[in-house]
């Protein structure tokens, strides 16, 4: 039968009974077994891992940008546990993900322990060079998007927000360039226990922040918002206009990984709300402008922008 077809690859064949045919199948066979290589690994992206997704769509990036321990990481590890308990964000479907060993770790360390104990995250490593980018695929209708949620750490942010330019500030600087969008974690409990001097250190990073966002949206995101009521109010009314003034009508939620009932609003429906919040605003057509930019030369003729004459 091998033969009669012509097929040159006829040792390969279990029928063939020719020389060397149990050794040409032992090698195959043997080839076979290997695992295949994958162009992922479940882990973290780093930079040069995005053309990975890059080829089927071109991926969103949102910014996780933050103080230490602000709860960037916490809020990660919360939405995906909403999403893999078939919690839905309301108009995107999951589709997909490359880091899901990466999505999985953050998802343990959210888990109740003997004693009610929640042993969070470990810090985010401030080492300049270190990226970790958590990937999700989500569709609406035909729509299909590749998200890349970039976390960094707290430290490092610090010294950005200080110096964009600083040597150590390294991820922090790329995190703010690549990023179509951001979270901007505003964390309760630093402010109640450091007062004012939270609030000057949010601040600063917001003024950052904004500083050259070039229309990109940002969520302005109240962490550990169960224990919000214990920030003096005179600082929180303080911090809500400052934020305003910096970031104008950016929308506002208070979020939380501790449920007091089920579901609850802090916890449950507020974490989607956030990734769906940036990802509905990153959908909306943007205006452009179509009139050239064009120097002043005391020309009139090219300094004319037409005229409005009304009836």
């Amino acid at each position: 039968m091998c033969i009669e077809h012509g097929n040159n690859d006829h040792p390969m064949c279990e029928h063939w009974s020719g020389p060397q045919s149990n050794q040409v199948v032992a090698e195959q066979k043997k080839s076979n077994n290997k695992t295949q290589q994958l162009p992922w690994t479940g882990e973290p992206f780093q930079p040069a891992d995005i053309a990975i997704v890059s080829q089927r769509s071109t991926p969103l990036i949102i910014g996780m940008v933050g103080s230490p321990d602000a709860g960037k990481t916490s809020y990660l590890g919360m939405l995906y546990t909403l999403l893999f308990n078939g919690i839905k964000l309301e108009r995107w479907s999951f589709a997909g993900s490359c880091t899901l060993a990466a999505w999985e770790t953050l998802a343990q360390c959210l888990q109740i322990k003997p004693g009610g104990l929640v042993k969070f995250a470990p810090p985010t490593p401030s080492n300049p060079d270190y990226y970790s980018l958590f990937h999700l695929s989500l569709k609406k209708g035909k729509l299909f998007r590749d998200v890349l949620f970039a976390d960094s750490s707290g430290e490092v942010f610090n010294l950005w927000s200080e110096n964009t330019q600083d040597s150590n500030a390294g991820n922090a600087r790329w995190i703010y360039e690549k990023s179509s969008a951001f979270v901007f974690m505003v964390d309760c409990v630093a402010l109640i226990e450091k007062r004012g001097a939270a609030k000057s250190e949010i601040i600063q990073m917001a003024e950052q922040l904004a500083a050259n966002l070039k229309g990109r949206p940002v969520a302005v995101v109240w962490s550990k918002a169960d224990r919000i009521y214990e920030v003096r109010e005179n600082i929180k009314s303080a911090l809500d206009e400052d934020l305003t003034l910096i970031f104008g009508n950016s929308k506002v939620f208070e979020v939380s990984n501790f449920s007091k009932s089920d579901p609850d609003t802090l916890c449950h429906k507020n974490n989607l709300e956030v990734t769906e919040y940036l990802l509905e605003e990153l959908n909306k057509p943007r205006a452009i402008n179509l009139i050239p930019q064009i120097e002043s030369s005391g020309d009139l003729f090219f300094n004319y922008r037409g005229s409005y004459v009304s009836e």
